[in-house]
């Protein structure tokens, strides 16, 4: 239990309690959105959510995998710390802005995505939040605190717009608006906040700084694209098997998995800063340190699908309104999901202390080729439920890429 009572724990508990506050939500917001746009309607807010984060993953550029790390070790240096929060929000602003005109050309111009294109474009204000959205100046900065307080409001202020404005099918269009526009506010704030504070100044960039930090992240970009193509990209396949009312009853399920898939990016996020201190200074306690975050890792995730699992069709009766099997059955398998994801713990923080960058970007592609392959098949042939036993093996095969890969670099 001494892993649990030291200091950076607290760094766990408060992204806990922020998941909290998401959980409390969803189960306000989810039966409410789900009986009043429809199961349809539902599944294609969900389906265009997916889609803009695989592009929102884009504006990150892998910045989210090096940047806390880098901030941690320039602690006590405001100029580089300056320097390089500014060069990241400035490269993460202007991926932004292209993605968004990327998008406008595909729906205007080639009529891709003509089914929810409205929705689609509408939700395009989530890539701006997530070019502002201050997750790595906080992390190594060691103010995870702050995501809590954040969170909270911007979650209140979305639920209080959901009940609001969300009346019928045809308000679909503004569920995800609504969802990044919230965030944008609050985070917007909290990054003026966060500037003041910490007595930064923004400076634009040299073109040539930008494209300095474009060429360094390029391999923690190719992971990071695989990594959410093994994650979102699952929905998109299976909605051209099945119908959007099938759709939806996925989406419930979905929604409740990925909650809880984001407990091992909690348990990264809040060890790795610590972690990266201890790998320059003292690799006996960096091992220590690491075995006793991975053995936790494996015990919460494992007690969590075990839970939900065994509770699955309560659980789908609070968050849907109602009871639909379909959703209880997914849940029943995809409740294990963070529990397969926390599996590769311990080889993340290996690859993110010692920027095993090439190691990452090739370990993450293997298991996105393997969940396209896997999605696809378990789709045309099991739908809804062969993608959820798809993304299940997919964590087990992303454990295996990159246990396997770390081995044959050293």
């Amino acid at each position: 239990m001494r892993f649990l009572q030291q200091v950076h724990s607290k760094n766990f508990i408060n992204l806990s309690l922020n998941q909290g506050v998401n959980v409390l939500v969803a189960l306000v917001a989810t039966p409410h959105l789900y009986q009043t746009l429809g199961e349809d309607q539902f599944g294609i807010v969900n389906l265009s959510l997916s889609i803009i984060m695989l592009f929102a993953i884009l504006v990150n550029y892998g910045f989210h995998l090096n940047g806390p790390k880098r901030l941690a070790l320039l602690h006590n240096d405001l100029v580089k710390k300056q320097n390089l929060i500014n060069e990241i929000l400035t490269t993460r602003l202007g991926m932004a802005g292209l993605l968004f005109l990327l998008i406008l050309v595909l729906v205007k111009v080639f009529g891709l995505f003509h089914e929810q294109n409205t929705i689609l474009l509408f939700s395009t204000i989530i890539l701006l939040n997530e070019a502002v959205f201050p997750m790595f100046v906080l992390q190594g900065l060691d103010r995870i605190s702050w995501v809590a307080y954040a969170n909270f409001a911007t979650k209140v202020i979305y639920l209080l717009a959901i009940l609001i404005f969300i009346d019928n099918p045809q308000s679909a269009k503004w569920v995800n608006f609504f969802f990044g526009g919230c965030a944008l506010l609050v985070n917007g704030i909290m990054l003026w906040l966060l500037y003041k504070s910490e007595q930064i100044r923004y400076r634009l960039p040299s073109l040539s700084i930008l494209y300095t930090r474009l060429e360094e992240n390029f391999h923690f970009f190719l992971s990071t694209i695989a990594g959410h193509i093994s994650i979102h990209g699952g929905v998109v396949i299976l909605s051209n098997f099945i119908t959007d009312i099938q759709l939806g009853q996925y989406a419930l399920a979905q929604r409740v998995a990925f909650l809880l898939r984001l407990v091992p990016t909690f348990i990264i996020q809040s060890i790795l800063q610590h972690a990266t201190r201890l790998y320059e200074s003292d690799k006996k306690a960096y091992h220590k340190y690491l075995n006793n975050g991975f053995k936790w890792s494996l015990i919460i995730t494992l007690v969590l699908g075990v839970v939900f699992s065994s509770s699955a069709p309560y659980v789908i009766r609070v968050i849907g309104g109602e009871y639909v099997e379909l959703s209880s059955n997914l849940l029943r398998v995809m409740s294990f999901i963070p529990f397969a994801s926390a599996l590769n713990v311990k080889n993340m923080i290996i690859i993110l202390a010692a920027e095993k960058k090439q190691v990452l970007a090739k370990a993450t592609w293997l298991a996105a080729v393997f969940m396209i392959t896997a999605a696809i098949l378990g789709s045309y042939f099991y739908g809804a439920m062969g993608l959820a036993v798809a993304l299940l093996l997919t964590e087990i095969v992303n454990f295996a890429a990159h246990y396997l890969m770390i081995k044959f670099s050293k």
